[in-house]
């Protein structure tokens, strides 16, 4: 049982990203689509509940010796950049589409673990990769069609998912050094300090007080929406995701990235109301099935089950 930990915490990890959107959606409404604004108190919160954990010794952390520039590139890439991008590109599209387009997230990741960390995908699951990126172009080309996202909202979304996946290799790497916690602490960090430094400034510039720009906190659905992404998201999500990043081999945990877009599809359709249309459908149909082919071209004992460290 012991064995499948890292997959049921990936599985866990996914289930929490599925329902990102439709909260990134609802803290952004509130906010008036304000993307500096809402990072800063969702990662402002992560790293408050984090640090709270450290002072009450329920976490450790020993970065001495270590190779920082590892960790702190995971923190550039995301949150600095990725949830810029992804937390805009809620205001391009419906729910349901962008959690479509997460599927291609782990096509992507295949691809930059095998140049970045040297692990090889085989002939199958290179096919079934292909596979995945027909759905994901098949169904851009029907949303262009009608309009529902523009060429520029397509290019922010696709940017979104190509430093998301990024991002999630390079954490893979990191996980040889340094334990979840340590990753997921600085990251999180970071976040917190760019995004409410920023915001702080562009407020101060407005001439809005402190008391207004906390004011949004008595909003119930802005406090849902950053106290899931805040907590469900930017710890517990990133936790799950980071301890399988270091156990998992890289194509299984490429694929079972994909269980995101299946909640994130249900939760705009289902929650919000949002349209979902056959073409849409069949091209996530593909994509899931590309991804799926790819979890079950694993052979057992093929790989390894941790990614090692680089030698020195």
């Amino acid at each position: 049982m012991k064995r499948y930990l890292p997959l049921f915490a990936n599985i866990a990890s996914q289930v929490l990203f599925g329902f990102a959107y439709l909260f990134i959606k609802l803290g952004m409404e509130a906010v008036g689509q304000d993307t500096i604004k809402f990072l800063s108190f969702r990662f402002g919160l992560g790293f408050l509940v984090m640090t709270v954990l450290l002072i009450a010794g329920l976490q450790k952390v020993n970065y001495r010796g270590r190779p920082m520039y590892l960790v702190l590139l995971c923190g550039l890439i995301n949150p600095l950049i990725s949830q810029v991008l992804e937390t805009t590109s809620t205001i391009y599209a419906p729910t349901a589409q962008l959690s479509m387009y997460t599927s291609i997230i782990p096509a992507l990741m295949l691809f930059f673990s095998v140049v970045i960390n040297r692990e090889y995908p085989t002939k199958r699951q290179v096919l079934f990769v292909l596979v995945t990126v027909m759905g994901v172009f098949a169904a851009n080309a029907v949303s262009g069609t009608e309009g529902e996202m523009s060429a520029a909202g397509f290019i922010l979304v696709m940017a979104s998912m190509t430093v998301i996946a990024l991002g999630r290799v390079v954490v893979r790497r990191a996980s040889a050094y340094f334990t979840s916690f340590e990753i997921v602490y600085i990251t999180t960090g970071m976040g917190a300090l760019g995004f409410t430094a920023v915001s702080f400034l562009r407020s101060a510039a407005a001439g809005i007080s402190a008391p207004q720009y906390f004011a949004v906190l008595s909003d119930r659905q802005f406090a849902v929406a950053v106290l899931y992404m805040g907590i469900g998201s930017c710890v517990g999500a990133f936790l799950l995701m980071t301890y399988a990043a270091a156990n998992l081999p890289a194509a299984v945990y490429a694929a079972t990235c994909s269980f995101s877009t299946v909640i994130g599809i249900l939760s705009g359709v289902l929650i919000l109301g949002e349209s979902f249309r056959f073409q849409e459908v069949l091209g996530t149909v593909l994509i899931l099935a590309g991804m799926l082919g790819i979890s079950l071209s694993y052979k057992a004992g093929g790989e390894e089950n941790r990614f090692a460290a680089p030698k020195k």
